[in-house]
């Protein structure tokens, strides 16, 4: 539609599934060029195998079928524009989708209203698909641009190797709570 949300006819939805997939460019060697030195930063000291880099988000909204009759409406979702938050973050924006009765989606319908109308709740989930490494990977790291002549607490090796470098999201908070918001019903794949 003009303003850029997306409508679809509620028969065509009903028993389906909308998916959004936000793709991240990181490429694994630029992450592990500098991997040591972001952890040095943020303090982390153990554990190292349980930090993922993001590789891409599923959004994913999902319409169950009905029994009940139903009446003629609408599904609108909103941009995909909305789930991005930053350069390199997402979430789920404050309305993904709502019903209308009214095809130019001048009218929305209150979550209420299209319950008692018979349209059913959507649910939206997300995946998110990352790839991590043993502690022992960034060991070995280490050791290895030790030995090349490189300090791996910093990203001298990113720099040679012209790889983009890392910044952490606050200079001022030095932990992973940027949240901006709470990723509903989350899964992590390897």
């Amino acid at each position: 539609m003009e303003d850029s949300w997306t409508r679809f006819k509620a028969d065509d939805v009903f028993n389906g599934m909308i998916e959004l997939c936000i793709w991240y460019p990181t490429a694994w060697g630029q992450w592990l060029s500098q991997a040591n030195h972001i952890f040095r930063r943020l303090r982390i000291t153990s554990n190292l195998e349980e930090y993922v880099v993001v590789r891409h988000i599923i959004f994913k909204l999902e319409v169950p079928g009905t029994t009940e009759l139903h009446p003629a409406g609408f599904l609108f979702l909103c941009p995909p524009q909305n789930f991005k938050s930053g350069p390199f973050s997402s979430r789920w924006p404050d309305c993904p989708a709502y019903w209308s009765l009214d095809p130019s989606s001048s009218d929305w319908l209150t979550l209420e209203e299209a319950t008692w109308l018979g349209f059913p709740a959507f649910q939206c989930t997300t995946e998110l698909w990352g790839k991590s490494w043993e502690a022992s990977v960034y060991e070995g790291l280490r050791k290895f641009h030790l030995a090349k002549g490189f300090d791996p607490d910093t990203q001298d090796v990113a720099r040679h190797l012209g790889h983009p470098l890392f910044h952490l999201s606050s200079e001022d908070d030095l932990s992973f709570s940027h949240s901006e918001s709470v990723i509903p019903k989350a899964a992590f794949h390897d």
